[in-house]
């Protein structure tokens, strides 16, 4: 049984072991992980820590005003630091998902050194967790904290230790380390990728497809409600390879297939089979009714994407129509929520079809550019929980 005080005594005795008088730089995003690892290690060396928020232009609306106040009320100094415009001329242009977490690693790791050597810091204090770690060394996705334990050495490369504290922890342990230190709100805030919503923007990115993004990720989590609630965009694009999902689904539901329509977008979209990383192709899938949409139960869809993502190798991820406006627009939104424990699997969250309904068609009112609404009935395998 995991004991998150006797976790918490016993770090705090490492770190100061390991660390002794010297400096220590943080990388604080806010969220649980990282504000959880920053504040022990401050419990630890107090006035020789300096956290600092990077802000890549790919965080949520607001998110580094409201770190530094999250920050201030722990008591806890901040640098913020403003990198936007370098991560966005970094980006443009990749579109596979590996090649996007490497670049932002890239800049995210010498921005860090470049603080560390300006504060005189030879540590780095981060909040890697063990599904970080786990999926990078396995091929599944490269998390973009991760350097020792796929051989790059920190110290050489970017002139710091860095110190992981919470490394061989899952998401619900340090949460409840969170709520043993008495960390405000930080233990039930929505989890957040560390490349933040680049990994949710899928393909290419642009300025007005983060924009569209923040706004829309800012109402689904005031809106929604589930161990992980958010939102994805793609470029609404697809190509012509459904005719046998088409099939699939009519046979499934006993319909003709002119009642099925498959969206395949241009794009990919990470999964897992197996051990192994899956970066395949996306269903979107609609069923028409007599009277719209068909909107069975979210429990029947994830049946029928068992079907689909077996029967056909070249998926590994099926969404299902929740709205759509008559004309074409730029662009698709999938909203997502699943129930997990700790990352390694997850199940899709059986919402109302009247609440998915409501909250996709405000949705559609915020983003006037977007052609439809999906949600994601693919559980976690075959799906990783983000997109990219």
């Amino acid at each position: 049984m995991f004991n998150p005080e006797e976790f918490a005594e016993k770090t705090l005795s490492e770190t100061r072991a390991t660390v002794k008088e010297e400096r220590v730089i943080a990388a604080c995003s806010g969220g649980v992980d990282s504000v959880t690892a920053t504040f022990l290690t401050h419990k630890a060396i107090q006035d020789n820590l300096v956290p600092v928020f990077i802000d890549t232009g790919f965080m949520r609306l607001n998110e580094p005003e409201e770190v530094e106040l999250l920050l201030r009320e722990l008591k806890l100094p901040i640098k913020i630091v403003d990198a936007k415009k370098r991560f966005l001329e970094a980006l443009k242009g990749l579109e596979n998902a590996e090649e996007k977490r490497k670049k932002f690693r890239e800049i995210f790791y010498g921005i860090l050194g470049e603080n560390a050597r300006a504060e005189g810091c030879s540590f780095l204090v981060q909040g890697t967790i063990a599904p970080d770690w786990i999926e990078t060394k396995g091929g599944i996705k490269t998390q973009h904290n991760i350097l020792s334990q796929i051989g790059i050495n920190p110290v050489e490369r970017f002139g710091f230790q860095v110190l992981e504290p919470l490394a061989y922890l899952y998401k619900d342990q340090v949460r409840a380390v969170a709520k043993h230190l008495g960390i405000p709100l930080v233990p039930e805030k929505q989890p957040f990728p560390g490349p933040g919503l680049l990994v949710r923007a899928i393909g290419r990115i642009s300025e007005e497809k983060i924009g569209m993004l923040k706004a829309a990720t800012k109402f689904v989590e005031e809106s929604m409600e589930g161990d992980q609630c958010f939102v994805a965009i793609a470029d609404d694009n697809d190509e012509k390879d459904g005719d046998k999902i088409k099939d699939l689904a009519s046979k499934f539901f006993g319909i003709p297939p002119k009642h099925v329509k498959v969206k395949v977008p241009k794009c990919l979209v990470t999964g897992v089979k197996g051990d192994l990383r899956a970066y395949k192709k996306l269903a979107a899938l609609t069923i028409i009714s007599d009277s719209g949409v068909f909107k069975p139960a979210i429990e029947k869809l994830v049946q029928l994407q068992v079907e689909i993502v077996s029967k056909n190798p070249d998926f590994t991820r099926v969404v299902y129509n929740v709205t759509e406006k008559p004309r074409r627009g730029k662009y698709l939104l999938f909203l997502r929520s699943v129930r997990t424990r700790d990352y390694m699997t997850a199940d899709v969250s059986s919402i109302e079809w009247d609440a998915l309904t409501r909250m996709a068609e405000k949705l559609m009112d915020k983003c006037k550019t977007v052609s439809a609404v999906y949600y994601d009935i693919t559980p976690k395998p075959p799906a990783t929980v983000e997109y990219e």
